[in-house]
Parts: structure tokens; sequence; C-alpha cells
């Protein structure tokens, strides 16, 4: 037991060292203006599930994206409630980024949240910074992930409040659909790292294959939504003049 907590302490730190080194951010290449086109939007999870396990390669291996982008950095958030001339720690100004350099995005994994929380604490701060990242992402095939953020008892709670104004306002938005991270890494506590922010390596690679089955079900809506819709068309029904009556007229005499 000992030695496996050594081994989970020794890979945290690890983690935080390699962060400390590339500055946890990494944005995989692409081919502008190609697609079909997937973005994996994301903070240090994101950026640690595609540097610890692999997750761009295990989507590629299913040969339906043309380009699948990964973009995670460390601290970044939705968006900021108030003017920030960052672009990297935005959710919203590196979408705009990155559609300026040419990715067009046919479907995008929002993993997002989990810095917010530990910052903002008002609801309507988290409805207006979802609000605007959707807006910003537009009328496309969308995956959010529920937060887990359990670090103090404070953050936890707002990860819950956070996951709510989600599920909230995912109905007026048909193209988002929820992801509930929160509660499938709550039945499993060998995923979740010493500091109950980030992930243990058996976590990464459970996120990495999440990643890939969240790809497949977001091709296959992407395809769903661009495939045009055909009307068949029912040929008129003729309907013949009635028959004209051509038989000599009998006079009945009086």
């Amino acid at each position: 037991m000992l030695n496996k907590l050594t081994r989970v302490r020794r890979f945290a730190l690890l983690t935080v060292a390699v962060c400390l080194t590339v500055a946890a951010g990494i944005s995989t290449p692409f081919t502008p203006n190609t697609g079909p086109s997937l973005l994996i939007l994301g903070d240090s999870i994101t950026w640690g599930t595609e540097y610890f396990a692999k997750s761009q390669k295990l989507i590629a291996a299913d040969e339906q994206w043309a380009n699948i982008v990964i973009d995670g950095q460390y601290s970044r958030r939705v968006a900021f409630p108030t003017p920030n001339a960052s672009t990297k720690y935005s959710g919203v100004k590196t979408f705009k980024k990155l559609s300026d350099s040419g990715l067009k995005a046919d479907a995008v994994i929002v993993a997002l949240g989990s810095n917010d929380v530990a910052i903002e604490t008002k609801e309507a701060v988290y409805e207006l910074i979802i609000r605007d990242l959707m807006t910003t992402i537009g009328d496309v095939p969308v995956t959010w992930l529920t937060v887990n953020r359990r670090d103090t008892p404070a953050i936890a709670k707002r990860s819950i409040v956070f996951n709510q104004v989600l599920a909230r306002l995912a109905p007026e938005y048909p193209n988002l659909v929820l992801e509930d991270w929160y509660s499938t890494i709550a039945k499993r506590s060998k995923w979740m790292a010493w500091d109950k922010v980030h992930l243990t390596p058996a976590g990464y690679q459970a996120r990495a294959k999440l990643h890939q089955r969240l790809a497949r079900e977001l091709f296959d809506r992407h395809i769903i939504a661009t495939t045009p819709t055909t009307t068949t068309t029912v040929p008129a029904t003729t309907v013949p003049p009635a028959p004209t009556d051509t038989s000599p007229s009998t006079t009945t005499a009086p």
C-alpha cells in the first residue's frame, strides 16, 4: 500500500515538473481549411490526457476525423467575465484564435470549468461564461464534460453548482450534450490524483478512452447534422373529368 501511494505521489510530482517545464500547454497541429475537424478544448486535464495517454492517437485510429486538434492549457478558464487580455487562458479567445488560423471546428469537446469554479463564486457568472463559449462555437455538435474539482469543500460545492447551471442551460442549445464526468469519477477514486484536481495514470487512460468514445459519437452527430434531408415527392393524382352523357335525350309525351 505504501509503495502504491509512493508511486502515485511520484507521478503527481512528475506531472508538476513537466507542467513547469512546458507551461502545461499543447495545441496539436492541423491542416487549415480542411475537414472534418474535431476540437478538444480544455485545461491541464486535457493537456495531461494527451501527454500521458495519447488521446489524439486513440481518436485517429478510428480514421473518422481529418483534423483532431487537442488544445489544453494549464489554468485555462471558460472565459473571463471581466475584460482580460489573455488569449491562451481563455477558452473563448482560444477558439477564436484557432478559427482565425483556419480551423473550422465541425464538432467540439469542451473540458473547461475547473479553473472557473476555483475563482468565481457566483452562479450568474457561470451562466454568462457558458453562454459566451456556446455562442462563440456556434451551431455545431458540442459535448461538454461536467466539472469535477474537490480540492476544498467550497470548490467542491461550486463544481456542483457549475454543473447544475450547465444542465439548466443545455435545453436551450439543441447542439449541446453533457457528459457526466463528475459522477463517473466519483465512483472511481483511484482515478483522482492526490491534489483532488488532476488524474492518476489510470485516470488519464480512462479519460483518453472517454475522448475516443465522445469523438465517435460526435462524428455521428456531425454526419446527421450535415446530411441533407431528402423529401419524397408524391406525384399528384390526376382526377379524370366526369363522363359526359352523349346518349339521346328521351322526351316523355304528356
